[in-house]
């Protein structure tokens, strides 16, 4: 499923995916935290290809290459995923610097609403739903901060690197949104 290509698939409907996603795929499992989060800095993100388009927005591509490379729904829920890959996901938001967390946000929103992405039907139905759970995963497990969900709510173009439509948009952060409450009734 993640393999290399070049230039369009045998699918012509199916954009081209950058390179370094499959290496970075390749590597997850065998690499700790550390490891994988130097080699995301290492492939770099220049003329970085996100579903078939040039995309010059470096945490943004940086984001793009980790989501694509670590979650895969067909390995279960949204939140599952993050959780089991929680340790790769923190180790590759801090060294992505300033906005890595906001950027992985925006990342997944990509990876559930870009026309280009696989995900769709019941898993991407049930991921949008339980949007809220996936970003307590990742606030309870100190992959992205509070401030950082603040920032990615507010914002919501924050998926238009990745094609999200507007409605798609309005869900998710409506999700955010919720989640936000449920953190502020908690202090």
């Amino acid at each position: 499923r993640r393999e290399e290509r070049h230039g369009m698939s045998d699918d012509e409907d199916e954009p081209e995916e950058d390179w370094r996603i499959a290496k970075l795929y390749g590597v997850a499992d065998k690499s700790s935290p550390e490891e994988f989060a130097a080699l995301v800095d290492e492939v770099g993100t220049r003329d970085a290809v996100c579903f078939g388009s040039v995309m010059m927005d470096r945490p943004s591509a940086r984001a793009h290459f980790v989501v694509l490379a670590l979650i895969d729904l067909d390995d279960g829920s949204l939140a599952e995923c993050l959780t089991a890959r929680r340790a790769l996901l923190k180790a590759a938001v801090a060294a992505g610097g300033a906005g890595a967390g906001s950027a992985l946000l925006a990342a997944l929103e990509g990876l559930l609403c870009s026309p280009a992405t696989a995900v769709e039907g019941e898993a991407r139905e049930s991921a949008m739903t339980s949007f809220d759970e996936a970003l307590k995963v990742l606030w309870e497990y100190e992959v992205v901060s509070e401030d950082e969900v603040r920032l990615w709510q507010a914002d919501e173009r924050a998926g238009r690197n990745y094609q999200v439509s507007g409605a798609d948009a309005i869900r998710l952060h409506e999700k955010g949104r919720e989640f936000l409450e449920w953190v502020d009734e908690g202090e």
